[in-house]
């Protein structure tokens, strides 16, 4: 198959031999890892699986996205994050659907890959309640997502996303100009968050992410998202008669909305007083 897989890491060790694995077995026309400046063995281990290992220098994961769509042979790029497992022919079963759909992305359905304690175990609810339906979607995400490389070298991931959401942002400019994304039925296993703190920390990166989105973009909706979290964590609960998944959607919408909050300050900022060092 034409189609170049895209792994962007950052001290993985722990997570992407199993990743790279996972690759091989579905028979790539290339497999392509950007080391974003890690300090591990991430680099050592890859070479196992590929020659093709580039470099991003730290520049964030924006830069690595478009790096590797830069880098590969393919006429489709398949961006794996390296805490990914695919499973198998996982890349055979989305390439079938993405074609016969007409879609210029289509991204796996995501499923828990070990017991991540109470933590792992909400987030792998959310995804199946809010994420895993098989169809057309109005965004995706690109932790197992195969696009076209010709549209990600035209309309590129704006590296101004330093922490996240560059893939909404990229979706968001795809749809204005009428491209279409799907779900597959096909499905990846990925290790989430398992501890409470891991999971802090990346919804404070989501919260200044959809800050940054704002900023760009004008879109209350994203503005809005983390403290949207808690109204639809009560309505899951009344709904499933369970206040189990309480906490998780409480301290998404806290420190999600911290992130945000202190990020467009943190803009605001910089606007009025350009010449402060970022």
């Amino acid at each position: 198959m034409d189609v170049s897989v895209v792994v962007c890491a950052k001290n993985a060790e722990r997570t992407i031999e199993e990743c790279l694995e996972s690759v091989r077995m579905n028979n790539p026309f290339e497999i392509i890892v950007i080391d974003d400046g890690s300090t591990d063995k991430t680099a050592e281990i890859s070479r196992k699986f590929t020659s093709h290992i580039y470099s991003n220098d730290g520049g964030g994961l924006p830069r690595a996205r478009q790096l590797g769509a830069e880098m590969a042979s393919g006429s489709y790029i398949f961006y794996v994050d390296s805490d990914v497992i695919l499973t198998k022919d996982c890349l055979q079963t989305m390439m079938r659907e993405m074609k016969a759909n007409g879609y210029s992305g289509i991204h796996a359905q995501v499923l828990g890959a070990e017991d991540g304690g109470y933590w792992g175990w909400a987030e792998d609810q959310r995804f199946r309640m809010r994420f895993n339906r098989v169809g057309e979607a109005p965004y995706i995400a690109t932790m197992a997502a195969i696009f076209e490389r010709d549209v990600i070298l035209k309309y590129q991931f704006d590296p101004f996303f330093t922490m996240s959401v560059e893939d909404g942002d990229l979706c968001y400019r795809l749809r204005k100009a009428h491209f279409k994304f799907g779900i597959s039925s096909a499905f990846v296993y990925h290790r989430h968050r398992a501890t409470a703190a891991a999971f802090i920390k990346q919804r404070v990166r989501y919260g200044k992410g959809s800050a940054r989105f704002f900023w760009k973009h004008r879109s209350l909706v994203s503005l809005l998202g983390a403290s949207a979290q808690l109204p639809f964590g009560i309505f899951v609960c009344i709904k499933q008669r369970s206040v189990r998944m309480l906490p998780y959607y409480l301290v998404w919408s806290t420190v999600g909305t911290y992130g945000t909050l202190t990020e467009i300050a943190t803009l605001t900022f910089r606007k009025l007083v350009p010449d402060i060092p970022k």
